[in-house]
């Protein structure tokens, strides 16, 4: 007979995983997760969830870098590549660091 807690041991068999305790999010119960945490489903949810706001983080910023450095472009053209660069890297810097700060706050 099981404890019980769900643990323990009579007879023959394998040992039983541990009892089902609910998942800190979605509250859905799950076998030999522990208390507080969250199951694989949540857990898949937060890289999607910090991908988006990055990428709308990293969007952002490269508009405001863009309209920057058009006010900023001498009439005859010069600065205009260096003006394409600092909008891509601001993209993909500012995506990163996103991306960083997302995973790190949206944890529940």
């Amino acid at each position: 007979m099981l404890s019980p807690g769900g643990f323990g041991r009579k007879g023959p068999g394998p040992m039983p995983i541990g009892p089902e305790v609910p998942c800190a999010k979605c509250e859905r119960r799950v076998p030999g997760l522990r208390w507080g945490e969250l199951c694989p489903e949540c857990l898949a949810q937060r890289p999607r969830r910090a991908s988006r706001v990055a990428r709308t983080s990293g969007l952002l910023a490269a508009v405001l870098v863009a309209v920057w450095a058009s006010t900023k472009i001498q009439p005859d053209g010069s600065g205009r590549i260096p003006a394409i660069i600092a909008v891509v890297v601001t993209y993909f810097l500012v995506r990163k660091i996103a991306m960083q700060v997302a995973m790190e706050y949206l944890r529940r």
